[in-house]
């Protein structure tokens, strides 16, 4: 008697993600929107929390902030094979490395 979907192996957690990943093709977006969510939450909850308090913020450093958080949420992902795929890993390398040259290349008023 064949089933019409088979229950994952449940004995471990990443199991079940790796199967999920892997049959799924809306589960794909799943590693690249939590990346996104991480990014977003970092990169405005940190400007607006330093404009309600000092009045201005700085974008360059919660850009940095934000990447760096980012890269290593995706190097977590990274432990395992199979849960992000190499182009979004090199994306949040570059993002990382842009925010950082972007944040050693600005000057603001109150510094020159």
């Amino acid at each position: 008697m064949s089933y019409l979907y088979e229950l994952p192996n449940a004995t471990n957690i990443d199991g079940v993600l790796l199967q999920m990943v892997g049959e799924n093709g809306v589960a794909t977006f799943l590693v690249p929107m939590i990346l996104f969510f991480v990014f977003v939450i970092v990169f405005v909850g940190g400007i607006v929390r330093q404009k309600t308090r000092i009045g201005t913020s700085d974008y360059s450093v919660w850009a940095v902030l934000a990447s760096i958080s980012t890269l290593l949420v995706a190097l977590m992902f990274s432990v395992t094979a199979g849960y992000i795929r190499v182009d979004i890993l090199v994306i949040c390398v570059v993002l990382t490395i842009g925010s950082g040259i972007w944040f050693f290349l600005d000057r603001k008023a109150s510094e020159l």
